[in-house]
């Protein structure tokens, strides 16, 4: 509800930027720095939660595949450091990544008040979800605006990572649901 809001409210800002001459030709929306930033909190979120579901879960499947998100996260910002440092990307904070910061640290609160079977469905729920936005903004608002080609083809990598990823959250959701 808040993206259809978002999207029209920028509605009148979009169509006037489309008519706009090309001299005007406005930079990305977002920057290779703040991509990374992005990158870098989401990354974070998601080792925080999986460490909470590795600690409270029950369920091996959950337990499991928490272990894996914490793996599969640090490996990614590890070779995310390594990469800005080659090409002299710095991470900066953005609107975007305290946003995820925000979100993420309410949705870990409610989830620490969850027990049992709930709360197994609330953290794969959570995965979903984060994976599912994470995906939705490498596709239409990352990738497109990475202006380094090292970044753009980690940044597509790591879209495939985070697609498996939300496939096998999918997949362990529907085991825990039976």
């Amino acid at each position: 509800m808040l993206a259809f809001i978002f999207a029209f409210a920028m509605t009148p800002i979009l169509a006037y930027a489309e008519d706009a001459p090309a001299a005007t030709a406005m930079p990305p929306a977002i920057t290779d720095n703040q991509i990374a930033e992005v990158m870098k909190t989401a990354n974070m979120a998601e080792i925080d939660a999986a460490k909470v579901a590795k600690s409270k879960s029950k369920n091996q499947q959950v337990k499991e595949y928490a272990e894996h998100m914490i793996v599969e996260h640090r490996q990614n910002d590890k070779d995310a450091k390594i990469l800005a440092k080659k090409v002299d990307i710095k991470p900066k904070s953005n609107d975007i990544a305290r946003g995820i910061k925000k979100d993420a640290k309410i949705e870990l609160a409610d989830l620490k008040k969850m027990s049992g079977a709930d709360f197994d469905k609330g953290y794969m729920k959570m995965q979903i979800g984060m994976h599912q936005e994470l995906l939705n903004d490498l596709d239409q608002k990352f990738i497109p605006a990475a202006q380094n080609t090292h970044f753009k083809e980690f940044l597509q990598t790591t879209r495939t990572h985070v697609a498996a990823h939300l496939a096998k959250a999918q997949e362990v959701q529907i085991d825990i649901s039976k």
